[in-house]
């Protein structure tokens, strides 16, 4: 019968993010020949290898990548599953840990909570910004109960829930009084004479942006500015002759004030954004609060 255990697999899954049997051992606060040995007795347990040596630290085997993957659904799981009893055990409404897009922390996300809080005080919140890919990871790991922000498609990510809440749409964007500023119409090619500030390569709209040009045969934008700050990107754009891509969404934020958005035909693309969680998975009271206020909200407000 096996004796796998969580600690087993929280060693485990903590050498594996550092590749170092040193930096682990420092992190869980454990000894090395501790450490070193419960590994070992998880790879007699599998009757395999899970790390191997390298010139410095240690990477997974193939072995150990098929077992991380799995670890990792455990981890979330026994995480829902103690949540949901302490939960059960004190009658409380519980803390929600949200991960949101740029333009959700400065528009819905901020109402929801305030009602949700207002009606339920003993709701705690942890909102972290962020974007697409890097929000995805973090619920993946279980650190996030939910994300909002832009939906990814349905096939890329099977192992998630997705509920769409609202649309908005692509623009790009100058200062007010810039050269282009009330042209009609504009090309790609016009684009292409001004510098760019911009998000991340990362983010989803950052891509299909860059796609627009590259099916026209274009050289996308080279950014001179790159931040994850949308507040910095559009003071920025404020303040210079470059440009920026968002959604119409972030141009309802103060921060907007003196930025304006181009008539440009090619870009302007819609999306769906809304709520992800992991399939499944438990969901505290204050997870649903907080989502029955952001629905409620959506529904007055389906599109931006």
């Amino acid at each position: 019968m096996s004796s796998l255990n969580i600690r087993q697999l929280e060693y485990f899954l903590t050498v594996a993010a550092h590749k170092s049997v040193t930096v682990a051992a420092a992190k869980l606060g454990v000894s090395q020949p501790t450490l070193t040995k419960t590994i070992r007795s998880l790879e007699l347990e599998l009757g395999v290898s899970l790390f191997e040596r390298m010139p410095r630290g240690v990477d997974l085997t193939p072995y150990g990548q098929s077992l991380l993957r799995h670890a990792e659904a455990i981890r979330v799981q026994f995480g829902d599953a103690k949540s949901e009893i302490e939960s059960l055990r004190g009658g409380k409404y519980g803390t929600v840990l949200i991960g949101a897009g740029p333009a959700w922390l400065r528009r819905h996300l901020p109402r929801a909570v305030a009602i949700a809080t207002g009606k339920n005080p003993s709701i705690k919140v942890n909102v972290e910004g962020g974007y697409d890919d890097a929000l995805l990871r973090a619920l993946r790991r279980g650190e996030l109960d939910m994300v909002i922000a832009e939906l990814p498609p349905k096939d890329e990510v099977r192992d998630l829930d997705l509920r769409p809440l609202t649309s908005d749409r692509l623009c790009v964007c100058c200062r007010a009084g810039h050269e282009l500023q009330g042209q009609p119409k504009l090309s790609l090619p016009d684009l292409l004479r001004f510098p760019w500030a911009m998000p991340p390569e990362a983010t989803r709209a950052h891509q299909r942006f860059r796609s627009v040009f590259i099916s026209k045969d274009l050289a996308p934008p080279n950014a001179v500015v790159e931040t994850k700050s949308m507040a910095f990107l559009l003071q920025m754009v404020r303040f210079s002759d470059a440009l920026t891509f968002t959604v119409t969404t972030t141009l309802k934020t103060p921060e907007a004030t003196g930025v304006v958005i181009l008539d440009v035909p090619e870009v302007a693309a819609m999306r769906s954004a809304g709520i992800i969680t992991r399939k499944d998975s438990w969901l505290s009271p204050a997870a649903e609060a907080i989502i029955d206020e952001l629905v409620e909200i959506c529904a007055r407000e389906p599109t931006n």
